[in-house]
């Protein structure tokens, strides 16, 4: 009777073994087709040099100044325009922040 479960077992570890590297190789395969993709899509040097002198020249031809927002022009964040934005009274600095405040007040002088 041991040698059936000997066996039993001894197939049992085969299995959990070659399924182990069978797992292993295609995370390793999934991984590589990951770097490839990322390795294609980054622009040479070259490529992304003759881009930036381009997109340079032709926002000097236009005229166009060098943009304050960028996160906003892509869409990433909400543009603000400072001009036209409500100033709200609690939010602004308290006055007195200005003064040294790392010593201890003047003592009041006596009324006469």
């Amino acid at each position: 009777m041991a040698e059936p479960s000997r066996r039993r077992e001894g197939m049992q570890r085969i299995r959990v073994g070659v399924s182990g590297l069978v797992g292993v190789l295609l995370l390793v395969g999934l991984a590589n087709v990951v770097v490839n993709n990322a390795r294609r899509s980054e622009p040479t040097t070259e490529v992304a040099a003759n881009a930036a002198d381009n997109d340079e020249a032709g926002m000097a031809a236009a005229g166009a100044a060098k943009p304050k927002e960028p996160l906003a022009e892509l869409g990433v964040a909400p543009a603000s325009d400072d001009e036209t934005a409500p100033v709200v009274a609690d939010l602004q600095p308290d006055p007195n922040l200005r003064k040294p405040m790392d010593r201890a007040p003047a003592p009041a002088q006596p009324q006469h």
